[in-house]
């Protein structure tokens, strides 16, 4: 028993460990700047050999409770763009039926090579709505040095908890379109992985 709880205890330090101090999986710099705002990698993970996912959080925020986040998603898959977003949409549309303020809105690029997709979603708890969540993930078919075609999905994701949940809705409105805008005239992210 003495031994296990070892293990479980030197698990649990390699883990926060891990989460003090991510790892650049995709040779991106360590910090970005989305709407006027800077973002720092907080958090990385490499769920199996072709998909790899970075975190970056604003100073002073965490994943748990964050108010704003940067995302990289890298697909080493040759799917294409609209394949990738029909996949978001149907899990939008499920969504739908148990998350009655999801909400989406599909944007093509004029040259057909980029989608960006933006939409709500919303967590309640005891009829009572506790997390606002607005995404915008943009989608666009890479190719990755030594890897082949790849999938990257930047994302930008804002949220609003509970008594902020009103105030939220009412500069989202506000704001969506420069959001958008932002999020068009980004450069994203160029990555470099090891083979």
């Amino acid at each position: 028993m003495k031994k296990l709880l070892t293990i479980l205890f030197a698990l649990f330090l390699s883990l926060s460990s891990m989460a003090q101090n991510p790892i650049d999986r995709l040779g991106v710099k360590e910090n970005l700047e989305f709407n006027k705002t800077d973002y720092k990698l907080s958090w990385s993970a490499k769920p199996n050999d072709n998909y790899l996912i970075q975190e970056y959080l604003p100073k002073g925020e965490n994943s748990e409770h964050f108010n704003q986040m940067l995302t990289i998603h890298l697909f080493i898959t040759d799917i294409s763009t609209e394949g990738a977003v029909n996949q978001k949409i149907n899990e939008l549309i499920a969504r739908k039926n148990t998350d009655p303020i999801c909400n989406y809105q599909v944007t093509k690029s004029p040259d057909g090579k980029e989608y960006l997709v933006d939409f709500l979603l919303g967590e309640s708890k005891d009829d009572k709505m506790t997390v606002v969540e607005f995404n915008l993930y943009r989608y666009k078919q890479i190719e990755v040095p030594n890897r082949g075609k790849a999938l990257i999905v930047y994302a930008y994701s804002k949220r609003g908890y509970g008594d902020d949940i009103t105030p939220f809705f009412q500069t989202l409105e506000n704001y969506r379109i420069s959001y958008l805008k932002e999020m068009i005239s980004t450069n994203i992210p160029t990555v470099k992985i090891g083979n």
